[in-house]
């Protein structure tokens, strides 16, 4: 029988793919519209000149889209849970190597950009990893 706590998880895991999708979408936009400004030899001007997208939920969380996709595997466990009644059960380990996943593939990739792009630091500072 399906509970008020399974629509709640129902509910966060649609918002949660809603909310990852738009912050792959920013993603996606942002660069395409860097490289089509480079690629034509326009000015790439304040926005696209930092070279990272940094603006809309990028602007609130360098991380957006992982954020997302661990709460994503919290939710599932959380769903788990709430089945079979075992707060502690197996699928907590998948749920804890997939946030272990996202945490190295985010030191992975804010390695690269601070290489890359000069003002990364200060978008560092000002904006935090995951929430």
């Amino acid at each position: 029988m399906l509970t008020t706590l399974d629509a709640l998880l129902a509910l966060a895991m649609i918002a949660l793919i809603a909310l990852e999708f738009v912050a792959d979408q920013q993603q996606w936009t942002f660069q395409r519209e860097k490289h089509r400004r480079i690629a034509a030899g326009e000015d790439l001007g304040p926005v696209y000149g930092k070279g990272f997208v940094h603006t809309g939920l990028w602007g609130r969380s360098r991380h957006p889209n992982y954020a997302c996709e661990q709460s994503i595997w919290v939710v599932f466990y959380l769903f788990t849970g709430a089945a079979t009644g075992e707060w502690l059960n197996a699928s907590i380990v998948g749920c804890i190597l997939l946030i272990f996943l996202f945490h190295g593939s985010a030191n992975f990739s804010e390695g690269i950009s601070a290489g890359k792009y000069p003002d990364y630091a200060d978008y560092v500072k000002r904006v935090r990893r995951f929430i």
